[in-house]
């Protein structure tokens, strides 16, 4: 009788989920260029543009609405896509919208989810990876110079 030879084992393979968790964020800019950002009142407390996560049974505009409707206060008057952030390990991805805001009296945010709310003209340290991801693209695309190091 002829042994069998077991075979190698395999590392198991970690399980990715079948879909992607889906986001949506605002760039939202002032008058002098700086960008809104929202401080996070739970978990890491990091600094984000403002957004969230889709709702299955929701468009993707109608998403980012709600979410800047809740997390700043304000209405968004008009939005365009301007990139994608692909976090292929997480199983996420999330997608940047240019926003401009209607103009009219705000509501105030929702303060258990959003802590604070400030305009920068760089990235907070403490931000989250897609908003430091977002960032950095945005400075290449609208001053293409930027990318060059300055002697």
């Amino acid at each position: 009788m002829i042994a069998k030879k077991k075979a190698p084992r395999r590392r198991p393979r970690r399980r990715i989920p079948p879909t992607k968790d889906i986001s949506v964020m605002a760039w939202i800019e002032d008058p002098y260029g700086q960008v809104l950002m929202v401080k996070q009142a739970c978990g890491k407390k990091l600094w984000a543009m403002p957004g969230g996560k889709v709702k299955r049974s929701e468009s993707l505009l109608v998403a980012l609405k709600r979410e800047i409707l809740e997390e700043t206060g304000h209405r968004v008057a008009h939005a365009t896509l301007i990139d994608l952030f692909d976090r292929p390990a997480k199983g996420q991805f999330a997608l940047l919208y240019r926003v401009l805001l209607r103009r009219e009296n705000i509501r105030p945010p929702r303060r258990d989810e959003i802590s604070a709310l400030a305009y920068y003209g760089k990235a907070p340290r403490n931000s989250t990876p897609s908003a430091k991801f977002f960032w950095k693209r945005a400075l290449a695309s609208f001053e293409p110079l930027s990318i060059i190091k300055k002697i």
